[in-house]
């Protein structure tokens, strides 16, 4: 088994990855184990390095060693291909899909990684992208595409960045029109916040789909209509926390559904985030892929559920 290391360089705004780099060949150079490290250059890069690896026809492990993003990419590089597994080493702002599982921390150890072994996850499709945990629309995803409008502005950096967009973005114009058609009925509104989801988390920790699980066939709808500027702040700490489902003085702003496969309309062209990475949509296809992912998880870590407990706020890496 090769193991092979996907390091992208500006995850995180590339504060972990120097001494990622040297943690692996601490850990692993002169020892028996086959690994590789390659730093990305681009988003495309990603993707493409994933499937080239893949093509050479040998089990391995491709690690994100980034942030969500970073997997977006690895992930739709390698699907498809059954002599691969993905692991991840979080080096990025979010992190949201190890959220999903035990023991996050193991994830930034290298020899856990290591003897780690791999399980069967589904995917969420959406028109040609594969999605590992969130499809999300609204306020939240106008704000990611809003950054970019402060980023030539030199002393303005990361979490200065984050909230000017939220603040520009709140002045503007709130509510997307949306007609979404499930294999079961048809969910229509201006709806402030949308997602679709195959895991519970995005945002850097929001836990918006707190029913979603990430191997039961089934894709998680939560929709927000558009409220007020005010109530927007007291959603917010319910949101984040997975409480807005049983708050009685949130929920019912909240269209929340279970689907198989839907199609999501919008009245313009609208932003759209999945994993995190950017896009722009008039329409999307959704549909769930049932055990489409083989992941590698690290040794002592678990996939979340009834009997296995999660503590996402344990989640940060530790380089």
């Amino acid at each position: 088994m090769r193991h092979i290391f996907i390091i992208n360089p500006i995850a995180g705004n590339g504060k972990l990855q120097d001494k990622l780099f040297k943690t692996i060949d601490l850990e692993l150079k002169g020892k028996e184990t086959d690994y590789e490290i390659y730093i990305t250059k681009s988003k495309e890069d990603t993707r493409n390095f994933a499937r080239h690896k893949c093509q050479e026809g040998k089990p391995a492990v491709l690690y994100s060693c980034g942030g969500d993003g970073t997997l977006h990419e690895i992930i739709n590089g390698a699907f498809g291909y059954t002599n691969v597994s993905v692991g991840v080493i979080p080096v990025g702002s979010g992190n949201d899909f190890i959220k999903n599982f035990t023991n996050p921390v193991y994830f930034s150890d290298i020899n856990l990684q290591i003897k780690g072994q791999s399980i069967e996850l589904d995917l969420l499709k959406a028109n040609d992208e594969y999605v590992a945990t969130v499809l999300n629309i609204g306020l939240d995803a106008d704000v990611a595409f809003n950054m970019n409008k402060f980023k030539k502005i030199p002393f303005i950096k990361g979490p200065t960045k984050y909230y000017l967009s939220i603040f520009y973005s709140l002045a503007g114009k709130l509510g997307k029109q949306i007609e979404v058609i499930t294999d079961k009925n048809v969910i229509r509104g201006t709806f402030l916040i949308g997602v679709v989801a195959n895991g519970q988390y995005y945002g850097g920790g929001y836990k918006c789909a707190p029913l979603a699980e990430l191997n039961d066939g089934i894709l998680d709808l939560c929709f927000v209509e558009n409220i007020s500027r005010l109530k927007i702040v007291n959603l917010l700490g319910s949101y984040k926390k997975g409480e807005h489902l049983e708050n009685p003085q949130i929920n019912k702003y909240l269209t929340y559904d279970k689907f198989k496969s839907a199609l999501i309309i919008f009245k313009e062209p609208t932003n759209v985030c999945m994993d995190g990475d950017k896009y722009i949509y008039n329409e999307i296809n959704v549909s769930t892929e049932k055990n489409a992912l083989k992941v590698w998880l690290p040794k002592g870590v678990q996939y979340c559920n009834s009997e296995h407990l999660c503590h996402p706020e344990q989640s940060e890496g530790s380089y």
